[in-house]
C-alpha cells in the first residue's frame, strides 16, 4: 500500500463529500497505490487478483461503445484509514450505448453480478460521469 497515495486519495474523497455520499472516481484514482485486495469485488475467487479486476475495467473503458467507467465508492467507513485499507467500492458506473447484458459479458472475467440499468443518469453520485446524448448509465456490481 502506498500510504502517501492512500492518504491523498482519502482526503480527495472526503473533500468531495465521501463521508456521507457516494463519490465517483476514475480508475486511475482508485487503483494507483492500491493493493488492498478487498477494496473492490471482495467475494471474487482467491485466484483472481486485484490487477485482474483492474484490467477488465480498463479494457471495458477502451471499448468503442463505452464513454467512461468510474468507480462508485461506498461512503467512507473510517475517519482514519488503517495502513492496509483502501476506501471500498461495491460497483462501477459505465456510461455506454451497450445494454446491461452486453456489459455483463464484458465483465464476467471480474466475477461481477448482473448489471443494473440502463438509466439516464447517475445523479446520486458525487462527481458522476457525464452521460452524452445517446448514452446511458449501466451499474456493475459485485456480491
Amino acid at each position: 500500500m502506498d500510504l502517501v497515495k492512500q492518504n491523498a486519495f482519502v482526503e480527495h474523497v472526503r473533500q468531495r463529500g465521501g463521508a456521507s455520499a457516494q463519490v465517483a472516481v476514475t480508475l486511475e484514482q482508485f487503483f494507483d497505490g492500491n493493493d488492498c485486495e478487498w477494496s473492490i469485488a471482495p467475494n471474487r475467487p482467491e485466484d483472481m487478483p486485484l490487477e485482474s479486476v483492474q484490467r477488465v475495467l480498463l479494457d471495458l473503458r477502451e471499448h468503442p461503445d463505452v464513454h467512461d467507467v468510474r468507480v462508485e465508492l461506498d461512503v467512507l467507513e473510517f475517519q482514519d484509514f488503517p495502513d492496509d485499507e483502501w476506501p471500498f467500492a461495491s460497483g462501477v458506473a459505465v456510461i455506454t450505448t451497450l445494454q446491461p447484458d452486453e456489459v455483463d459479458a464484458m465483465t464476467v472475467d471480474a466475477d461481477t453480478e448482473s448489471s443494473g440499468g440502463p438509466a439516464a443518469h447517475a445523479d446520486w453520485l458525487v462527481d458522476a460521469p457525464t452521460v452524452p446524448e445517446g448514452h446511458h448509465y449501466v451499474g456493475v456490481w459485485w456480491d
